[in-house]
């Protein structure tokens, strides 16, 4: 049996619903689509005004002339289109009835009525006076425009009656509007009265020029130009390029006055200029001054720019940048080479490199020994000086270093076990590396210890970065650190080194040797590598703070036994003190330090481990004075 339609309907009235669903929406966008798109249109198109003055409905006598009262057409560009104006009329003065006037442009359309009077016939004026205008009676002017008067006749006949006429205006020229000039002429009682309309329209553009950039630069200046109004035609800009677009760039590369020029639909002219001295290609230029104390440097600059100004101050030191700062003077926390030099930048960020002139008040003078002293060695540079003397049982070695941070170093043994060097022949090595033959040098023995008999070389050979640890937990060699195994905990006593105030600074290490201790190992290791040591010296034990005598019990030296000892003391910023020799002990060494003033002393490795080592200025002979007989991890040295 066949289904009828309805049950078809049913069957599939998923898809029947779906089917709606879509049509309806196709059919909300199909009219969403041509109802909005007229709209969009018009928004972009010109549109033209039409205006009538006077009434839209005027009555005539029989057989009166109508003369035409005016009108005016303006689109939305500004342009005046008032002649373009179609006009028609089936006006016929000479029959009664009902006529229109039809004004037409751009299918704009106004009418006017007029309606001539069957019980009325016009009678001309018995008299012969006439008043009547020249030029136009509607004139457009646009905004700020001057207006000049075209002018007017008045006569009786053959007689010129125009000086009698009165002019009565309510025009302002500097407002948008409609304004009318009313002439009037009252004579033998007859009046007589003429009007003229002055549209005023505001036709004009205005130019907004901004600058790309606020600041100085050294390249170019960009000027965003947008002209404003809707009669815009085109833009003439400086260089006499002339563009239709309304928004433009321009760019200056040259300081100076630059005037753009925009032009109306009606031809008239509209100018702004603007004045550019942000262009700066000059360096500034300056000179400086550096004076190097013991522990800062002021560095001190005077700088010009007959532009832009100065901006910043970059500081180096021997071509390594300390800072950029905004001031002309900085005092560096640091004693600096003997090489500084200065970037100078201006606001456009030009530049000038100068090097300093350096007044050097950064050292003490040397202390030479004394007359009963006797002279064993003896070697002078700028920046070292030497003087070793022999008193009794024992050496005293007077060291002057200009820059001690940097000039008192030392050299690690490159092997472990057996195979270890005498102090001479690892300062033979270090004259190698780093290039120090024919300098003058005084060595000494560092205090290390290799790891043999601490434990094994075999078990540290896994810690690859640590293994040339001498005894204790740390050691710095040319700024270099390396650490014990952090799951060993070593005794360290001692480790003294000089920081980069050229202050010698003794650490002291009060932590055992458990394994619960290597958190406390580990906060000694990172105050020492925080102090800014570039050398660390273990096996110490102090004998003078603060020019007195230390309180600090210790084992080493003993007070009262006399042995071969070895010790270091500072005196001053930049003179230091080595006493090396047989037959003292701790009180020995705290009592000569004090006769040399020193203010921190410590004590170095005693019995065979002493070494004092010298080679002269210009000689590649390093000579041994005195001790020199152990094989050692390290040795220390002064060179100029």
């Amino acid at each position: 049996m066949k289904k009828d339609f309805i049950e078809i309907l049913y069957e599939n009235r998923k898809f029947v619903i779906i089917f709606s669903i879509l049509l309806v929406i196709v059919g909300v966008l199909i009219f969403t689509y041509f109802s909005t798109k007229p709209s969009e249109v018009l928004e972009n198109k010109v549109t033209t005004t039409l205006k009538l003055f006077g009434p839209e409905k005027v009555t005539l006598a029989l057989n009166e002339e109508y003369e035409e009262i005016g009108y005016y057409a303006v689109d939305s560009t500004g342009k005046i289109k008032s002649k373009l104006v179609n006009v028609h009329s089936n006006l016929d003065t000479t029959k009664p009835g009902i006529y229109t006037i039809t004004y037409e442009i751009d299918n704009v359309v106004k009418t006017r009525t007029i309606e001539v009077l069957e019980t009325q016939e016009y009678i001309p004026p018995s008299d012969n006076i006439t008043l009547s205008l020249k030029g136009d009676k509607v004139i457009n002017l646009s905004i700020g425009d001057n207006y000049i008067e075209p002018g007017f006749i008045a006569f009786n006949n053959d007689e010129d009656l125009t000086s009698l006429v009165m002019v009565d205006s309510n025009l302002d020229t500097s407002k948008v509007g409609e304004y009318t000039i009313t002439y009037k002429l009252s004579y033998n009682g007859i009046e007589k009265e003429v009007i003229r309309t002055v549209i005023i329209l505001d036709d004009s553009l205005n130019i907004i020029i901004n600058k790309s950039q606020s600041g100085y630069t050294n390249s170019y200046v960009t000027l965003n130009v947008t002209v404003q109004g809707d009669n815009f035609v085109n833009l003439v800009l400086p260089n006499k390029v002339v563009t239709s677009l309304n928004n433009t760039t321009y760019n200056v590369t040259t300081n100076g006055t630059y005037t753009f020029t925009a032009y109306n639909i009606n031809g008239k002219s509209f100018t702004k200029s603007i004045s550019i001295n942000e262009i700066d290609n000059e360096s500034p230029s300056g000179t400086c001054n550096a004076i190097i104390n013991n522990d800062s440097t002021l560095i001190s600059v005077s700088a010009t720019d007959n532009l832009s100004g100065i901006k910043s101050y970059d500081y180096y030191d021997n071509n390594k940048k300390i800072i950029t700062s905004n001031n002309n003077t900085y005092i560096h926390s640091a004693k600096t080479s003997k090489y500084v030099n200065v970037t100078i930048y201006d606001n456009a960020n030009n530049k000038k490199d100068i090097t300093c002139t350096i007044m050097d008040n950064s050292y003490l003078p040397p202390i030479t020994p004394g007359s009963s002293e006797t002279i064993v060695k003896k070697g002078e540079t700028d920046t070292l000086k030497v003087y070793i003397t022999k008193v009794g049982s024992y050496y005293i070695t007077r060291v002057w270093a200009y820059d001690p941070y940097n000039q008192l170093n030392k050299f690690d043994s490159p092997e472990y076990g057996s195979n270890l060097y005498k102090p001479s022949a690892l300062l033979n090595k270090a004259k190698s590396a780093y290039n120090l033959t024919n300098d003058l040098l005084v060595g000494f023995n560092a205090s290390g210890f290799y790891l043999k008999n601490t434990y094994d070389a075999d078990s540290v050979a896994k810690y690859s970065k640590y293994d040339k640890t001498s005894v204790g937990t740390l050691v710095i060699t040319n700024g270099k650190v390396i650490r014990n195994a952090y799951d060993k905990a070593y005794k360290t006593w001692y480790t003294f080194g000089i920081d980069k105030t050229n202050t010698l600074k003794i650490f002291t290490d009060s932590a055992g040797t458990s394994s619960s201790q290597i958190s406390t190992k580990k906060e000694w290791a990172n105050k020492v590598i925080n102090s800014g040591i570039r050398n660390t010296f273990t096996f110490a034990s102090p004998l003078i703070e603060n020019g007195k005598k230390s309180s600090k019990t210790t084992s080493m030296p003993s007070a009262s036994s006399k042995l071969n000892r070895q010790a270091i003391c500072q005196i001053d910023s930049n003179n230091f003190a080595l006493i090396t020799g047989s037959s003292l002990n701790r009180t020995d060494l705290q009592n000569i330090m004090l006769n040399l003033d020193c203010q921190t002393g410590t004590n170095l490795d005693g019995g065979g481990s002493i070494a004092l080592l010298y080679q002269a200025r210009g000689s590649n002979k390093l000579e041994t004075i005195i001790g020199n007989s152990r094989a050692l991890t390290e040795v220390a040295y002064f060179s100029e």
